[in-house]
């Protein structure tokens, strides 16, 4: 009876150390399991570095807590490129080539032009300013006779304003049209009106 009891207490042991290590392989095992597909792609395929990742339906990397989602380093080169033109919503550009936005012409631009009817052999200085805030892009003149002289012509820049002048010393001979300084604004500030 010794002997029986003895074979059966062995038998549970034997059983009892088989659970126990089927139930921690399982546990090993669904950490193993669950580490690896947390790196799976849309279509269960794992992410490999280095290769080419196909995949029909979109890829996602959730990231919580702070700091960012995804770091590009590279030697050299862009650190990321894509094969379409077309705009991504909330993705912003903070630079083109090494310049702020802020640095770039605006895409309206306007034209400041001021005449003045001078008379026969006078010296004056006609200036066009840009309004406040806008950025001269370049000036000139017009309706300026063969007899009358230019002495300066070329930008000027006040606290206020900027603004394209010219110096000018009329001839003997009255002009039947007002001479015009004209300057090309981009236009940063309010709105411009004429």
């Amino acid at each position: 009876m010794r002997q029986m009891i003895r074979t059966v207490a062995s038998k549970v042991m034997w059983v009892g150390r088989a659970t126990v290590f089927l139930v921690g392989l399982s546990v090993i095992g669904a950490l193993v399991l669950g580490v690896a597909t947390a790196a799976l792609g849309a279509n269960g395929d794992f992410f490999k570095v280095g290769r080419d990742n196909f995949a029909s339906a979109v890829s996602v990397l959730d990231k919580s807590g702070a700091g960012p989602a995804l770091r590009l380093l590279v030697d050299s080169g862009p650190p990321l490129a894509v094969n379409s033109s077309a705009r991504v919503a909330n993705l912003n550009a903070d630079k083109l080539d090494g310049t702020d936005s802020s640095g770039l012409v605006p895409k309206k631009t306007y034209t400041k032009v001021v005449s003045a009817d001078l008379a026969a052999n006078l010296t004056a200085t006609i200036t066009a300013s840009c309004d406040a805030g806008d950025l001269l892009l370049s000036g000139g003149h017009a309706n300026i006779s063969p007899s009358d002289h230019i002495f300066t012509e070329g930008p000027v820049e006040s606290s206020n304003a900027q603004s394209w002048a010219f110096e000018i010393r009329t001839g003997p001979v009255t002009s039947v049209i007002d001479q015009e300084a004209e300057a090309l604004c981009a236009d940063f500030g309010e709105a411009h009106t004429p």
